[in-house]
């Protein structure tokens, strides 16, 4: 939902420019609005391009590289109808869309820029990190999760956008019975009219956590993934992307044992692991995202890895 409402703000801007009121003209006859995206965008953004009728068959498509980072001479020409949607941190390889290029590019175009950065935007709170989301405060707006990396509840998701005006008349509802005030109403920035307080709990984390914890936590985060594929690559496994931020990609060479390497680590109690697809293989997909993960978790888990995969080669 935070991506849809940031899209949502980007179409109301686009259409209001050209002089078109899509809340009350609709999309008939509206400008016709261009999405530019990664083959690698998170399936959630695809959703959210569906639901606000978009089209994904009319998306067009950038290339990308071996690590799923948008590469920039393949970004068509942009122009103030186009919206250009980029990933801070790549679901699978957590690596980085080349963001300050390409929202300089965007600027000079009049182009919008929505930055979907669901765990990886949280880098840029580390000192040690915030290379990563370089250029990031260029774009218009940007979606992130609470529960990935500040390991608050699930549904906890956050639209930034820079053009609040645009948000609002993109989202609000009004109504004789619905009272408002000087005071900031949530209400009024999502697509929800009644919804219980989740930002209470991002609240508390990061109160409580301040600057330095969420550095810590950030930074630990990654540091617990190059511990992950260091030891897995010292145990005889195959990773196949640069570990940036919190992400390993296994690669198992046959598609079956890669299956059964996972249903045996998922079976042993000792770790919970995904499976992915990669570039048209089946890999294994490690996220570290528990603030609570210690190195001798890493070690325990490398060690169910070994035997999992020695099960499942036999």
């Amino acid at each position: 939902m935070a991506v849809v409402c940031c899209l949502a703000a980007a179409r109301y801007r686009i259409c209001t420019d050209a002089d078109w009121d899509v809340n009350e003209q609709g999309l008939s006859g509206a400008p016709e609005i261009r999405i530019v995206a990664s083959r690698h965008i998170h399936s959630t953004v695809l959703k959210a391009i569906s639901l606000l009728g978009f089209g994904t068959s009319r998306i067009e498509w950038v290339d990308v590289d071996d690590q799923g980072r948008l590469l920039t001479d393949s970004v068509p020409n942009l122009d103030s109808k186009t919206i250009l949607i980029l990933q801070a941190g790549n679901v699978n390889s957590g690596s980085y869309d080349p963001i300050r290029a390409c929202c300089e590019m965007a600027r000079a175009a009049g182009a919008w820029v929505h930055v979907d950065g669901a765990f990886g935007l949280w880098a840029a709170a580390s000192k040690r990190l915030k290379h990563l989301t370089d250029g990031m405060e260029l774009a218009n707006s940007w979606s992130v999760d609470g529960h990935k990396t500040l390991n608050t509840p699930y549904d906890n998701g956050l639209a930034l956008c820079a053009d609040p005006e645009a948000l609002v008349n993109a989202l609000q509802n009004s109504a004789a019975y619905i009272m408002s005030s000087e005071h900031r109403d949530g209400m009024i920035y999502t697509p929800e009219m009644s919804r219980r307080s989740r930002a209470v709990e991002l609240w508390a984390a990061m109160k409580y956590l301040g600057r330095e914890g969420i550095d810590l936590l950030v930074y630990g985060l990654h540091e617990r993934a190059l511990q992950f594929s260091r030891e897995l690559k010292a145990a005889g496994f195959q990773v196949i992307n640069d570990v940036v931020f919190n992400q390993v990609l296994l690669d198992c060479g046959d598609p079956l044992v890669t299956a059964n390497t996972i249903r045996h680590i998922q079976e042993s109690g000792e770790a919970w692991v995904g499976g992915s697809t990669w570039f048209d293989k089946s890999v294994i997909r490690i996220s570290v995202c528990s603030w609570a993960t210690t190195e001798a978790d890493i070690s325990r888990a490398v060690k169910a890895f070994v035997k999992a995969h020695q099960e499942a080669s036999r």
